[in-house]
């Protein structure tokens, strides 16, 4: 796993590397973010190292919003480091994370500083992958998480398997 992190790049490096267009769209979600401020608390108080590899496309709706959630995380601690690779360069090497036989973007893989795997996080919150959008109160949900409202859960979500807890 630390070879596919060290090959990665920095969240900074990968949206200089993203056509206009979807910096736009990625910028669109992480410029007007607002993480609430327990969570805030508890990411800055971290301290110990976390490793993240993000397995993620520039082109995905789903890594435009978490991603950026992510994003903002790290510019909040720098004990967490974020490396990105495409999903094409490692299809292989992921066969744990992959769901019905496909590697699903956004995928962050969390680790400890030793490069222990401590958890992930595949595509989308667990609130919206287990609703059922055919019904009203799910298309609801759905439409939130597209429009960015459930970015308070998305961060809330991604610190607790940074976190164990």
């Amino acid at each position: 796993m630390k070879n596919l992190f060290d090959s990665g790049l920095s969240f900074r490096s990968y949206m200089f590397n993203v056509d206009e267009d979807n910096r736009q769209k990625f910028m669109k979600y992480y410029i007007p973010m607002e993480i609430k401020d327990e969570v805030k608390d508890e990411i800055i108080s971290l301290e110990d190292e976390i490793n993240i590899l993000g397995v993620v496309e520039p082109w995905c709706p789903d890594c435009h919003i978490n991603l950026s959630v992510l994003g903002k995380m790290i510019s909040l601690n720098d004990k967490i480091n974020l490396r990105l690779v495409g999903r094409d360069s490692v299809k292989n090497e992921l066969d744990d994370y992959k769901e019905n036989e496909k590697l699903k973007v956004p995928t962050f893989i969390i680790m400890d500083k030793d490069f222990n795997v401590k958890g992930a996080f595949i595509e989308k919150i667990e609130m919206v992958k287990t609703v059922d959008i055919e019904s009203l109160e799910g298309s609801k949900i759905n439409m939130k998480y597209k429009a960015g409202k459930l970015i308070p859960e998305t961060a809330e979500e991604l610190l607790k398997i940074i976190t164990g807890a």
